[in-house]
């Protein structure tokens, strides 16, 4: 059933509400939490692979959140809105005590691990709430308004954070009151319900047996994501720490890291949009795959910072169509009612890579530096490689019903 026209411009209304907190509280998340570890508390490799892999946690835990909302018969906005406000109290626990590493630590992986917990409640809020023909745009057009949201803070905080690292401490304050923000703008959403189903948490995993489209996406996933985040997480520590090489200063990370493939993703985020709605998702898929695939390359194996910069950028315009691709490809295979349980394995199976990547990029890092990009290629192309057959037989099937 597609929305009213209301619906939809009300939620796409408080979406770009929305969309200001959460572009500012993005920094946060890549590279500010790994660069005060690393330059103002000096965290051991493990400290700072445990910080990074906090969000992927949230991620697995997110399986049973679809479950645990249908038993409470709680409203989805609502309870998406409570784990923001957890979130926000752990920053605000972080900010209050920033002299002890082991605080900063908890409140920020009380974050993180929070933020993660919705997003299969989102996906569902999308679903009902955007008409299925335009839901890539619309979807696009509120993630380029939080992209330049997100870039315009990220220059100033930047800035800011270079000219003393301390400085990091009242941010941490504005981060809770940012993730309030978000808490209240997505309670007033358009309310809307689960279907009724199983309260079993595992039970969403059924759908990987029963439907064939959606094991193959998720195995090839699997390994897409784990070659990107084993490069992705540990780019911050890449440009930042002295023992690689480059030892860049903490604006000149904010730009590689967030600046540069955030304005890059905000000038195409609309263009994959549009291309989400009309491309087999098989081949799309792929042309995402080879665009991340060069990117980590370039990045890896750049020896300057303009090389490097050109990596970042084109691994801005991989994730102005990932992203988007991330959020809604359940929606083009799921049915609809089941589209929160769709999601839930999903995040959960990005959670798996996100906990397990940075342990591994760390390691790789240590003992082949720039040769973890190698890892990761390979992972891309075998992922690549899965789902080929698929879209071949795809495209033969709709030569042989449009012969034209």
């Amino acid at each position: 059933m597609e929305p009213t026209p209301e619906t939809t411009r009300r939620t796409f209304r408080l979406e770009l509400w929305r969309s200001i907190p959460v572009g500012m509280i993005e920094y946060l998340f890549i590279p500010l939490a790994g660069l005060i570890a690393l330059e103002y508390y000096q965290a051991s490799d493990w400290q700072k692979a445990l910080l990074l892999a906090v969000s992927g946690a949230g991620m697995v835990a997110s399986i049973a959140i679809v479950p645990l909302v249908r038993r409470l018969n709680w409203e989805l906005t609502h309870s998406a809105a409570v784990f923001n406000l957890i979130g926000a109290a752990g920053i605000g626990f972080a900010a209050a005590f920033p002299d002890s590493l082991v605080i900063y630590m908890t409140g920020i992986s009380i974050g993180f691990f929070s933020f993660m917990l919705p997003l299969p409640l989102l996906t569902q809020v999308y679903q009902n709430n955007f008409p299925t023909a335009h839901r890539g745009k619309i979807f696009a057009v509120t993630a380029t308004f939080r992209g330049i949201i997100a870039i315009i803070f990220a220059w100033g905080a930047g800035k800011w954070i270079d000219s003393d690292i301390e400085n990091f401490k009242p941010l941490l304050w504005c981060f809770a009151l940012f993730a309030l923000l978000g808490a209240i703008a997505t309670w007033i959403m358009p309310k809307v319900k689960l279907s009724p189903g199983s309260t079993n948490p595992f039970t969403a995993f059924r759908w990987l047996k029963k439907d064939r489209n959606f094991r193959i996406l998720i195995i090839s996933w699997m390994l897409m994501g784990m070659g990107n985040l084993t490069s992705l997480k540990i780019w911050t520590e890449y440009f930042a720490n002295e023992d690689y090489g480059n030892n860049f200063t903490a604006f000149e990370v904010t730009l590689l890291t967030f600046i540069i493939p955030n304005i890059v993703k905000l000038a195409f985020t609309y263009p994959w949009g549009w291309i989400f709605d009309r491309l087999n998702f098989y081949f799309l898929r792929i042309i995402l795959n080879v665009l991340f695939c060069s990117a980590i390359l370039v990045v890896f194996y750049g020896e300057s910072f303009l090389v490097i910069a050109i990596g970042t950028g084109l691994q801005g315009f991989a994730f102005a169509g990932g992203n988007i691709a991330w959020s809604l490809w359940v929606t083009k295979i799921a049915p609809p009612e089941h589209t929160a349980e769709y999601m839930s394995v999903h995040t959960c199976t990005t959670g798996l890579r996100g906990i397990a990547a940075p342990v591994i990029g760390f390691a790789l890092l240590r003992g082949f530096g720039n040769g973890v990009a190698l890892f990761s290629a390979i992972l891309i192309l075998i992922a690549s490689l899965i789902i080929l057959p698929e879209a071949r037989r795809i495209r033969a099937r709709g030569k042989s019903n449009n012969p034209a």
